[in-house]
């Protein structure tokens, strides 16, 4: 269980972070392609580099899981070890761009079940986390609105891929801004922002530090066929998630599930 000190201390790193990202940013971004034909750009390695030094350096028993230089293999979750999971630029393709929609995600775990989060977006001024009561944006409660009305000023956020094997039967708008832990931290801010629901796939990483933030503000996680997370089920797979995550704010999830519809072929 964290204390007030801990949780000063990732909210100071996560900015320190966000702030190095955003120097990078504003001079000559240096982009190069992975295997997986994704990009990475040398403020990604800054960042993972500063983030996993720091924590080492307070928490020597933390193992870590991060995007950058990942070579397969997930470790195991221990309960009696601390797991952090680092996104270091989450969103790398708006950031190569020179675009502000990007973020900085940290997951903590204890053994396979996530704790806290925390979710730096500089260009957006938002730093979402949780403690063991509330989730935050800015340092104040945020809970979501399960009732929330659907109409044409609804959003939901979706990644690209999705559209590939599902269309989206929704009245309101239907957007794709670039960034999954963003996206998925959105959903906390719906008596604001009006999002409804994100739908996304991808690793671990992507979804580590928004997940903990979204079950603390009363929100909801479960895969599009209605399955629940087994975060063990993850590690086994290489870090990737099985199915599509979707992230909503709705109390019946069946009027979510009817939002997508399996393309045929």
């Amino acid at each position: 269980m964290f204390k007030d000190t801990d949780f000063n201390f990732f909210k100071s790193l996560i900015v320190e972070a966000g702030n190095l990202a955003t120097s990078i940013q504003s001079g000559t971004i240096e982009v190069s392609g992975k295997e997986d034909t994704s990009i990475v750009t040398q403020a990604d390695m800054a960042v993972q580099d500063l983030t996993m030094r720091k924590i080492s350096a307070r928490y020597t028993d933390a193992r870590f899981i991060h995007e950058e230089n990942y070579h397969g293999g997930c470790p195991v979750l221990s309960e009696q070890e601390m797991s952090v999971v680092i996104d270091p630029i989450d969103g790398t393709a708006m950031y190569s761009m020179y675009l502000p929609v990007w973020c900085i995600s940290i997951g903590v775990f204890r053994g396979d079940v996530p704790q806290y989060g925390f979710v730096y977006s500089p260009g957006f001024n938002m730093l979402f986390y949780n403690d063991d009561e509330h989730a935050y944006l800015n340092n104040t409660i945020r809970l979501v609105d399960n009732g929330m009305t659907i109409d044409r000023e609804t959003n939901i956020f979706y990644a690209s891929e999705a559209h590939d094997e599902y269309s989206i039967v929704f009245p309101g708008k239907v957007r794709n801004l670039g960034s999954t832990a963003l996206h998925a931290c959105l959903t906390i801010d719906n008596t604001r922002n009006r999002t409804l629901a994100f739908i996304g796939r991808s690793h671990l990483w992507d979804w580590a530090g928004a997940i903990p933030i979204i079950l603390k503000a009363g929100g909801h996680l479960r895969y599009i066929n209605g399955g629940e997370l087994r975060y063990q089920e993850i590690i086994e797979n290489d870090c990737k998630l099985p199915d599509y995550l979707i992230a909503y704010n709705r109390k019946d999830f069946s009027v979510i599930q009817n939002i997508f519809k399996k393309k045929s072929g």
